[in-house]
Order: structure tokens, then C-alpha cells, then sequence
């Protein structure tokens, strides 16, 4: 009867420790797409973004520091 006992633990255990492994392995995935997207949010962004400077009229080059 202790043998049966130790096996159930043990296949228990077994299933544990791979669920375990599976659940890192999903978190990493996620953390790997989510850097991923992450960079191209970036890489959008700066790519859009003007590379213009307020040098002519008073648009954009003074700025109301009062509150």
C-alpha cells in the first residue's frame, strides 16, 4: 500500500513540475512577443515623427513655465 501511495505522489509531483515548465515557457513566449512589439512601437514611432524644430513664428518656442 505505501508503494501505491509513493507512486501517486510521485506521478503527482511529475505533473506538477512539468506544468510548472510549461507555464514559464508560455510566460517567456509572451514576454518575447511583447518586446517585440514593444521595439516595433518604437521604431514607428521614431519613424513618424517629424524632424522639424521650431525656428520661424512663436508656434512651439516659448513655453509658459507659471502655473
Amino acid at each position: 500500500m505505501d508503494a501505491g501511495i509513493s507512486s501517486g505522489v510521485s506521478s503527482m509531483l511529475t505533473q506538477q513540475k512539468v506544468g510548472d515548465a510549461v507555464g514559464i515557457q508560455v510566460t517567456r513566449k509572451a514576454m518575447d512577443i511583447e518586446a517585440s512589439n514593444a521595439m516595433a512601437l518604437v521604431n514607428g514611432a521614431t519613424e513618424a515623427a517629424p524632424n522639424k524644430t521650431a525656428t520661424e513664428g512663436n508656434l512651439g518656442r516659448n513655453i509658459d513655465v507659471t502655473a
